[in-house]
């Protein structure tokens, strides 16, 4: 069961937050456009931090972006609303805290890092988009994308393979949802891979 966090700047941002009084450890999901907490990659995001241990912030500001925003100012706007309610969040004490972000959510977790003051994050950057690649390729970070990702294109994954700091999967044929055109049991092999790095990744102390 989830408690409903609003943000105090925009009103149409909010969160999902799944807490159990033991955790000491939280892990905040960002999103991507038109890839809500209930598609297959976020969805087992989520599972793979409970199952973990941890608490989850799902953020969700479908209602104020769109493609169109990649880059642009509206990024700052969203990130302070998401930090306001990450803020509010911490009032647990946090020991721990991981940002696993997908597409333009991936712009936003960098921009709320850069503002973040509560100490040391862990990131996980899926299909991110190339606005993201100044973000991660300054943070010692994992990073996850398909070959065949019509937003982060080639170009973008040679900047973030000449960073020591992104340890980097690439998915032969993936698109920006890591799956195969036209592949079911493909794609579906493709998630499995996926959710053993989530399980790698929130083990990490």
């Amino acid at each position: 069961m989830s408690n409903i966090i609003k943000s105090s700047r925009l009103d149409e941002v909010y969160g999902e937050y799944y807490s159990e009084e033991s955790s000491k450890a939280l892990a905040v999901i960002f999103p991507g456009l038109k890839y809500g907490h209930d598609k297959p990659l976020l969805h087992y995001a989520r599972k793979a931090a409970q199952i973990s241990g941890k608490d989850v912030l799902c953020l969700n500001y479908e209602k104020k972006l769109d493609w169109d925003d990649i880059g642009k100012p509206i990024i700052d706007v969203v990130s302070d609303a998401c930090l306001s309610i990450l803020d509010k969040c911490m009032k647990k004490g946090y020991k721990s805290i991981y940002f696993l972000s997908k597409s333009i959510g991936t712009e936003v977790a960098g921009n709320v890092a850069e503002k973040f003051k509560y100490g040391n994050v862990k990131f996980l950057y899926l299909t991110p988009t190339y606005f993201a690649v100044k973000y991660i390729c300054k943070s010692k970070c994992f990073a996850i994308a398909g070959t065949n990702d019509n937003i982060f294109k080639d170009e973008y994954i040679e900047k973030v393979k000449r960073s020591d700091n992104v340890r980097l999967m690439l998915i032969e044929g993936g698109n920006h949802s890591l799956e195969l055109s036209n592949d079911l049991i493909g794609s579906i092999d493709i998630l499995k891979k996926v959710v053993k790095v989530y399980i790698d990744f929130f083990e990490e102390e």
